[in-house]
């Protein structure tokens, strides 16, 4: 990895340019790794809901979004739910 610029002394602008015109694969391979998992948190501290992308079967999603319609959480807390109950049936199982 070629010699880093010295950040501290550059405008924001200068910096910008800096990662837009330079290969920056060294700098994040060279980066420390944070000591637990990183996770947004709202002005409480508390975690941020993220979105997940899955796909489910035709005839399944129809019935989700019909259940959906009766839930005051949506498709998403059905989810959430689901995920709850399964994984407090399979607690202690080997993963």
């Amino acid at each position: 990895m070629s010699e880093l610029p010295d950040f501290t002394a550059m405008t924001k602008e200068e910096i910008g340019d800096w990662f837009l015109n330079h290969d920056t694969s060294g700098l994040v391979a060279a980066a420390d790794r944070p000591a637990e998992p990183m996770a947004q948190v709202d002005e409480q501290g508390m975690p941020v809901m993220r979105p997940a992308t899955f796909r489910l079967p035709p005839a399944m999603l129809e019935w989700l979004e019909q259940a959906a319609g009766r839930d005051r959480e949506g498709k998403s807390g059905i989810v959430r739910r689901a995920l709850q109950e399964y994984r407090e049936r399979h607690r202690g199982h080997a993963a």
